[in-house]
C-alpha cells in the first residue's frame, strides 16, 4: 500500500485575519502560481483538521449507532436523517442568521430606491434640503449593495461547505459499510449500485444545503414585500401576489413530476452503464465472436429508452425555466392593469419600487423556494437509498480466537451451511474436519462441489445454520480468482505489512516470482494498474500466495492456486511454498491436481456439499479407492449443480470483471515511486488520463451545436433568442414612459386648474399587454428548442463515441482502464444530457438580460459609457486572470475523485481477502485519504469561485454607484422615469451579472465533457467489420494457420512477446467472460440457435443438469457477471459458447484450469469429438489433458524451444517437455508416455485395415491439434 500523503500546504485559511477571510485575500498567493503555471496536486493547500474524512465520518456513524440502538428500542425504523440532523444542526442554524440580513437588506432597497425617484419626479432645482436628502438616500442606497455583495458570499461559501462535510460522512460511512457486507446483502446489490451511492446520491447533499434555508426565509419574505406593496399601492397588490402564488404550486408541481422522471431516468441509465461496463470488460470475447453489430443495436435501444425520459424532464426543465423567465413580468403587468383599472394614476415612483420589490422577492419565490423543494425531496430518495444500504446485514465480526494454551486449530463439526437461505439444499452440509499445525488438509472434488464455499464457512464468510466451526488464530487466504490492487508488486505482496529484506526474498522465491519480477522494468516497484493490468493470470496467483506467505499467519486457505500455473511451477509452488515454507502451519488446499495428494496429512472428497469420504491417501489405497473415479458421479458424468433455488443470492466470487474499477490518473500516488515507463514496461501500460489544457475551442461549440440540428435551426433559435430579449426590455421601458407621459400632462394641467387629466388608456394598455404577451410566448418556445437541440446533441455525440469505442483496436482496452472509458459513458455524458443544456439556456438568458441592462443603462444617461469601458476592461482581465486558475482547479477535482471510486470498486473485488487479513482499517484509512484529496481540490473549487464572485459584485457596485449619482448630479436632463428605470435594471444587475459570468465559465466547463466525448468519437480504428469481398459461405473449410516467423508485440512500442515465431496465433480470455442476464443470453447473445440447439451444447459440456435444476432453467438471470456460478462452471459456459459457434479454429486458453481431472477429461473428449475437423490450439498447464495432442510447442520467454509430436519429444531426454513430464513423478509420468506412444502409432502406424479410412480422413481437411506450453520457471 502506498504512504499517505504527507500534509502538503498547511491552509492559509487557519490563520487568515477578518479581512482576508471576507475578501477571501488569502487566496491570492494560489492565483498567482495559477497565472503562472499549471496547478498540480501538490499545489494544494491540506485540508483543515474539522474537514478530514475519518473525523467526518466517526463523527456521523456514532450518531447513526445511537439513532439505529434508539430506533430498535422503540421499534420503530431507524432514520437516517434524524441521525443526520442530530449531527449537523448547531452549525447549520447559525448560517440562517445570515440569510435572515441578506433577505432584509434585499427589501430595504426598493424603498429608498423609491426616495430617489420621488426626488426626480418633484424635481425643484432651487430646493438644496431635497438635493441633500436625495444624497442621504443614495449612500443609503449603495451601502444595502455592498452589504449584500459581502455577505451573500460569505454564507454561500459556508453553506457549501456545510454540504462538503455531510457528503465526506456519508462516503465514510458507505465505504465502512461496503467493506461489512454479508454475502446475503452482496446479493442484494451490485458494485455498480454501491459506486453510484458515492457517485452520484452524495452529490445531493453538496447541493440540498445550499437552498435549505430558503424553506422558510422564502414565505417571511414574501409576507414582507406584501405588506410593503400594500403600503405602496393598496389593494391592487394583492392581484400580483395572487399570480405570484398560483405560480408557486405550479412549479412545485413541475418538480414533482420532475423527480418521477428523473428516477425513471436513473434506472435506464443503471442499466445502460451496466451493459457498457460488461461490453467494455468482455470486449475481446465480443471482437472475437464479431458480435459488435449487436451490442450496439443493444446499446442503442437502452440510450433510446433514456433519451426519451430525459428529454420529457428537460422540456420541464425549460418550462420551469421560462416561468421564472416571464413570472415577474406576468406579476407587473397583472398589478399594473388592476391599478390602473381601479381608476389610479400611474407614477415613475410607484412603478419602480413596485418593480424593484417584486424583483428582489422574485427570486427567492421562483427559484431558491421550488429549488429548496426540490433538492430536500431528491435528498430524501438518496439519504433513503443510502439508509437501506447501512442496513444491510453485515458479516458477523470474528475475532480470531487466541487460546489460552496459545494452540492453533481449525475444528468444523457437522456443519451445514446455506448461501441462500430459501434453498431446500445446503450448499454443505453435516460436515466435520480437524486441522492441526504442521498439517495439509487437500479438498478434492468435481465442479460445484462446494470446496470454494468450504473455505469460506472457515472464513466467517458463509453463515452456518447449525453446527460449529471453532478457529484459533490468524488467518490468510488466497482467493480462486486471483486479487490485485492498483499500487506497486511489492505493496501487493506486503499488504501492510513492514518489508524485511530476507523474509520478503525468501517469500518471493517460494512463490517462484524471482525470475518475473526480473523481467518487469522496476522490479517489484512496477505499479500494477487498474485490474492488474500488467500481470498475466498465473503472476497474479503468485503474487497472491506471495501476499499470503509473506503475511506469516497461522491458518492458510488455499483456493486452488496450482491451476493458474504450469505444471513445473505447480511443483515448484507445491513442494516449496506449501511443503517446506508453511509445513509448520495449518493449511487447507484446495485442488484439481490428484499428483499432490500423496503429501497431503489428510484428505477430504466433497460431493454436492456433502463429504463423500476422508483420509489418509494410504488409507485410501489401502481400501483401493481410485482417485479418478471418486469425482465421477453415477451416470458417468462429472456433477456440476451449484446450490438449486434462486441462484442470484449465490455470490461464490467477485469474478475480476464484475468490478468496473476506476484508476487513477496518476499512477503514482504523491510518496515519490517513480513514474511507469511508459514505453517499455509491460504489454500495455497503463497511460495518463489526458487533461485538456487551456480554453474550450470555438471548434468544440460549432461540433456540439451542430450534432443538435441543422444550422438553419441554429440561426432561427439566435434570432428567437433576441427577439425574446428585446420584447422583455421593451414592455418596462413602456412602463417608464407611460409615467413620463402622465406625469407631462399632471404638470401642464396644473398651470391653468388642478385637474389630473388621464392618457389614453385603451391605447397604452393594449400595447402594455400586447408587449406582455410577446414577451411570454418567446421566453418558452425559446428555452424549449434550446433544450430540444442540446438533448439531441448529447444522443448523437453518444452514438458516435460508442460506434468508435466499438471499432477501437484491442490494445486500445489494455492501454486505458474500463473505469476511465466508462467515465466518459456516465459522467459525460451524464453532464451532456442533464447539466449543460439547464446550464447553456440559462447562460443565454442572463447574459440577453445583462446586456439589456447595461443597454437601457447607456440610452438613459449616455456619457454612462464613460465610466462603463474601464469597468468592462477590468471584468475581462479579472475573468482571464480567475480562469487560469479556476479552470486547473476543476481538472484536479475530477482526477482527484477518480481514486475514490477506484479504491471502493478494487476493495469490493478483494473483499473475501481484506477481510481475512483484517485489513479493513487500512483500507479504510487509504479511503479517508483519497477523499482528503479530493476535499482539497474540492475546498479550492468553492472558495476560488467565491473568491472571484465578490470581485465581480465588487463591480456591480461601483455601476449601481454611478448610475445613483450620476442621475443626481444630472437632475436638470433626466426625467424620472428613465432614472427609475435604470436605477431599478441597475439593481437587479448585483446578482445577476455575477451568476451570468459563473455559468460561462460553468458552460465552458462542462464543454470538457464534451471535448472529452468528442476525443472518443475519433479513435483509431481497426479493420471494417465487413470486407467488400466476401469470402464464398462454406468458407473457412479447414482451419489452416501458417504464421512464419513472427514477432509480436501488444503495442508499437512495447517489448516482443513473441520472438521468431512459427505457427502461433492471439488468443482468447482467460477468464470466462459471462454477461448479466439469462443464460440463454449468454450461450446466444442474439437468438441464432434454437432451444434444442442450445440444450445439445450444455449436453456436450455436462451442465445440462446444473441448468435444468435453477429455477428458470435457461432463462434464469445471472447475478452481476455471472458471480452465481463457480469459476469451473463460467468457463465450461464459454466452452459451450464456443461449440454452437462451430467455428474452423479453436483456441483453448487454459480452459479447463478451474475444473477437476474428472470434468476435464470429459471436456477434452468432446473437444475430440466435436472439433475433429478444425484446428484446435490448446494453452494448457496440466500435461494429461494435452499429451494426446498431434504436435506440442513449448515456448520460453517468448522464443520456440520446441515442436513435434509428444512421444518424439518424450523420446529426447534432453527435451524441456521431457523434463516437464518427469516432474510429475514416475507414475504419472509412465501413464503420460504410454499414452503418447498409443496415440503416436495409432496416427502414423494404423493397422492395414484402417488404412483406407484415414486417407479419406487426410483428404476432408485431417484434423491437427497443437499444444502450446509456456513456462514460467
Amino acid at each position: 500500500m502506498l504512504p499517505v500523503y504527507p500534509d502538503v500546504k498547511p491552509n492559509p485559511l487557519q490563520n487568515a485575519n477578518l479581512c482576508s477571510r471576507v475578501f477571501f485575500w488569502w487566496l491570492n498567493p494560489l492565483f498567482k502560481i495559477g497565472h503562472k503555471r499549471r496547478l498540480e496536486e501538490d499545489d494544494m493547500y491540506s485540508v483543515l483538521p474539522e474537514d478530514r474524512s475519518k473525523h467526518l465520518g466517526e463523527e456521523l456513524q456514532g450518531c447513526w449507532d445511537k439513532e439505529v440502538s434508539r430506533a430498535e428500542k422503540d421499534a420503530r425504523k431507524p432514520s437516517l436523517t434524524k441521525a443526520i440532523i442530530k449531527c449537523y444542526w448547531k452549525s447549520y442554524v447559525v448560517l440562517g442568521v445570515f440569510t435572515l440580513i441578506e433577505e432584509g437588506t434585499k427589501i430595504i432597497q426598493p424603498i429608498f430606491l423609491g426616495k430617489i425617484i420621488n426626488y426626480f419626479e418633484n424635481h425643484d432645482p432651487t430646493n438644496a434640503v431635497a438635493l441633500h436628502e436625495a444624497y442621504i438616500y443614495a449612500t443609503v442606497l449603495t451601502v444595502c449593495t455592498l452589504i449584500l455583495a459581502i455577505l451573500h458570499h460569505l454564507y454561500f461559501y459556508h453553506v457549501q461547505c456545510a454540504g462538503m462535510r455531510l457528503r465526506v460522512a456519508m462516503c465514510h460511512m458507505i465505504y465502512q459499510k461496503a467493506l461489512r457486507l454479508s454475502n446475503v446483502a452482496m446479493g442484494k446489490t451490485t458494485t455498480g449500485q454501491i459506486v453510484n451511492l458515492l457517485s452520484n446520491d452524495v452529490n445531493k447533499f453538496d447541493q440540498v444545503t445550499m437552498f435549505l434555508h430558503f424553506l422558510w426565509a422564502g414565505p417571511l419574505q414574501a409576507i414582507a414585500v406584501t405588506a410593503l406593496l400594500w403600503m405602496e399601492i393598496g389593494i391592487s397588490c394583492l392581484a400580483g401576489i395572487a399570480v405570484l402564488i398560483i405560480l408557486l404550486p405550479l412549479q412545485s408541481c413541475i418538480g414533482k413530476l420532475f423527480s418521477s422522471f428523473r428516477s425513471k431516468t436513473a434506472a435506464f441509465t443503471d442499466v445502460r452503464i451496466r451493459t457498457m461496463n460488461e461490453v467494455i470488460t468482455g470486449i475481446r470475447i465480443i471482437k472475437m465472436y464479431a458480435w459488435e453489430k449487436s451490442f450496439a443495436d443493444l446499446i442503442t435501444h437502452l440510450r433510446r429508452k433514456e433519451i426519451s425520459k430525459i428529454l420529457s424532464s428537460s422540456y420541464l426543465r425549460g418550462m420551469n425555466l421560462a416561468s421564472f423567465f416571464v413570472a415577474s413580468k406576468i406579476i407587473i403587468f397583472v398589478t399594473f392593469t388592476t391599478y390602473v383599472l381601479l381608476g389610479n394614476v400611474i407614477t415613475a415612483s410607484h412603478v419602480f419600487v413596485v418593480v424593484s420589490l417584486y424583483g428582489s422577492v422574485r427570486l427567492t419565490v421562483t427559484l431558491f423556494f421550488p429549488a429548496a423543494i426540490e433538492k430536500v425531496s431528491e435528498a430524501v430518495i438518496s439519504i433513503q437509498r443510502i439508509k437501506n444500504f447501512l442496513l444491510l446485514d453485515e458479516i458477523s465480526q470474528r475475532t480470531p480466537q487466541r487460546p489460552s494454551d496459545g494452540k492453533t486449530i481449525v475444528h468444523v463439526q457437522d456443519v451445514t451451511a446455506f448461501w441462500d437461505k430459501t434453498s431446500e439444499t445446503p450448499t454443505l452440509q453435516d460436515l466435520s474436519f480437524t486441522v492441526r499445525p504442521g498439517e495439509l488438509l487437500a479438498v478434492i472434488g468435481p465442479v460445484g462441489a462446494g470446496k470454494s464455499s468450504l473455505l469460506s464457512t472457515v472464513l466467517g464468510e458463509l453463515p452456518r445454520s447449525r453446527g460449529l466451526v471453532s478457529v484459533h488464530g490468524r488467518i490468510a487466504y488466497v482467493s480462486q480468482q486471483p486479487w490485485v490492487f492498483s499500487g506497486t508488486v511489492r505493496s501487493n505482496i506486503l499488504f501492510g505489512k513492514k518489508y524485511e529484506k530476507e523474509r520478503y526474498e525468501k517469500v518471493i522465491k517460494a512463490c517462484a516470482l524471482r525470475k518475473d519480477l526480473q523481467l518487469l522494468e522496476d522490479g517489484d516497484l512496477t505499479v500494477i494498474g487498474d485490474r492488474g493490468a500488467t500481470l498475466s493470470g498465473g503472476q497474479k496467483a503468485r503474487v497472491n500466495l506471495a501476499r499470503a506467505v509473506y503475511q506469516d499467519a497461522d491458518i492458510y486457505l488455499l483456493d486452488d492456486p496450482l491451476s493458474a500455473v504450469d505444471a513445473e511451477v505447480g511443483r515448484h509452488l507445491f513442494e516449496l511454498c506449501i511443503c517446506q515454507t508453511l509445513h509448520e502451519k495449518i493449511t487447507i488446499l484446495v485442488t484439481h491436481q490428484l499428483q499432490y495428494l500423496k503429501a497431503a496429512s489428510q484428505i477430504l472428497i466433497l460431493k454436492d456439499g456433502k463429504m463423500v469420504q476422508k483420509g489418509t491417501y494410504t488409507e485410501f489405497l489401502k481400501s483401493g479407492v481410485d482417485f479418478g473415479s471418486l469425482l465421477k458421479t453415477e451416470n458417468e458424468e462429472a456433477d456440476q449443480s451449484p446450490a438449486p433455488g434462486s441462484p442470484v443470492l449465490r455470490t461464490r466470487s467477485f469474478s475480476e470483471s464484475s468490478i468496473w474499477s476506476q484508476q487513477s490518473s496518476r499512477p503514482s500516488l504523491k510518496d515519490g515511486v517513480q513514474e511507469v515507463q511508459e514505453n517499455e514496461n509491460t504489454p500495455a501500460a497503463v497511460s495518463e488520463e489526458s487533461r485538456s489544457e487551456g480554453k474550450v475551442g470555438f471548434k468544440a461549440y460549432k461540433n456540439y451545436l451542430a450534432a443538435g440540428a441543422h444550422w438553419l435551426v441554429i440561426v432561427f433559435l439566435v434570432l428567437l433568442n433576441v427577439i425574446a430579449q428585446v420584447a422583455y426590455v421593451l414592455q418596462d421601458w413602456w412602463l417608464s414612459y407611460w409615467a413620463n407621459e402622465q406625469s407631462a400632462l399632471n404638470v401642464m394641467v396644473n398651470g391653468t386648474e388642478n385637474v389630473t387629466e388621464k392618457v389614453d388608456l385603451a391605447w397604452y394598455l393594449g400595447i402594455y399587454s400586447g408587449l406582455t404577451v410577446a414577451t411570454v410566448l418567446f421566453g418558452i418556445v425559446r428555452s424549449l428548442l434550446v433544450f430540444y437541440v442540446l438533448v439531441h446533441s448529447s444522443q448523437t455525440l453518444h452514438n458516435k463515441m460508442f460506434e468508435s469505442i466499438l471499432r477501437a483496436p484491442v490494445l486500445f482496452f489494455d492501454r486505458n482502464p474500463t473505469g476511465r472509458i466508462l467515465n466518459r459513458f456516465s459522467k459525460d455524458i451524464g453532464h451532456m444530457d442533464d447539466l449543460l443544456p439547464l446550464t447553456f439556456l440559462d447562460f443565454l438568458q442572463t447574459f440577453l438580460q445583462v446586456l439589456g441592462v447595461v443597454g437601457v443603462a447607456v440610452a438613459v444617461i449616455p456619457w454612462i459609457t464613460i465610466p462603463l469601458i474601464p469597468l468592462g476592461i477590468l471584468f475581462f482581465v479579472l475573468r482571464w486572470y480567475f480562469l487560469e486558475t479556476s479552470r486547473d482547479v476543476k481538472r484536479l477535482e475530477s482526477t482527484t475523485r477518480s481514486p475514490v471510486f477506484s479504491h471502493l470498486s478494487s476493495s469490493l473485488q478483494g473483499l473475501w481477502t481484506i477481510r481475512a487479513y483484517k485489513a479493513e482499517e487500512r483500507f479504510q484509512e487509504l479511503f479517508d485519504a483519497h477523499q482528503d484529496l479530493h476535499s482539497e481540490a474540492w475546498f479550492l473549487f468553492l472558495t476560488t469561485s467565491r473568491w472571484f464572485a465578490v470581485r465581480l459584485d465588487a463591480i456591480c457596485a461601483i455601476f449601481v454607484i454611478i448610475i445613483a449619482f450620476g442621475s443626481l448630479i444630472l437632475a436638470t436632463t433626466v426625467d424620472a422615469g428613465q432614472v427609475g428605470l435604470a436605477l431599478s435594471y441597475a439593481l437587479t444587475l448585483m446578482g445577476m451579472f455575477q451568476w451570468c459570468v459563473r455559468q460561462s465559465a460553468e458552460v465552458e466547463n462542462m464543454m470538457i465533457s464534451v471535448e472529452r466525448v468528442m476525443e472518443y468519437t475519433d479513435l483509431e480504428k481497426e479493420a471494417p467489420w465487413e470486407y467488400q469481398n466476401r469470402p464464398p459461405p462454406n468458407w473457412p473449410q479447414d482451419g489452416t494457420i501458417v504464421f512464419d516467423n513472427v514477432n509480436f508485440s501488444y503495442s508499437l512500442d512495447g517489448p516482443l512477446v513473441l520472438k521468431h515465431l512459427t505457427a502461433l496465433i492471439k488468443s482468447k480470455e482467460k477468464e470466462p467472460v459471462l454477461f448479466t442476464g439469462t443464460m440463454r443470453k449468454n450461450l446466444d447473445p442474439f437468438n441464432e440457435h434454437t432451444d434444442e440447439e442450445l440444450w445439445n451444447a450444455l449436453t456436450e459440456v455436462q451442465l445440462k443438469e446444473a441448468i435444468e435444476e435453477l429455477p428458470g432453467k435457461l432463462d434464469t438471470e445471472l447475478a452481476e457477471s455471472g458471480s452465481n456460478f463457480s469459476v469451473g462452471q463460467r468457463q465450461l459456459v464459454c466452452l459451450a459458447r464456443a461449440i454452437l459457434r462451430r467455428n474452423r479454429i479453436l483456441i483453448i486458453d487454459e480452459a479447463t484450469a478451474n475444473v477437476d481431472p474428472r470434468t476435464d477429461e470429459l471436456i477434452q473428449k468432446k473437444i475430440r469429438e466435436k472439433f475433429a475437423q478444425c484446428t484446435v490450439l490448446t494453452i494448457a498447464h496440466r500435461l494429461n489433458t494435452i499429451i494426446d495432442s498431434d504436435k506440442i510447442m513449448v515456448l520460453d520467454s517468448g522464443r520456440l524451444k520446441e515442436y513435434d509430436e509428444p512421444y518424439v519429444l518424450l523420446q529426447n531426454e534432453e527435451s524441456l517437455f521431457h523434463k516437464m513430464v518427469q516432474q510429475l513423478g514416475k507414475a504419472e509420468a509412465a501413464a503420460l508416455t504410454e499414452t503418447a506412444k498409443q496415440e503416436y502409432f495409432k496416427r502414423n502406424y494404423p493397422d492395414i485395415t484402417h488404412r483406407d479410412h484415414v486417407v479419406m480422413n487426410a483428404s476432408n481437411g485431417q484434423p491437427s491439434a497443437f499444444t502450446i506450453f509456456e513456462t514460467a520457471l
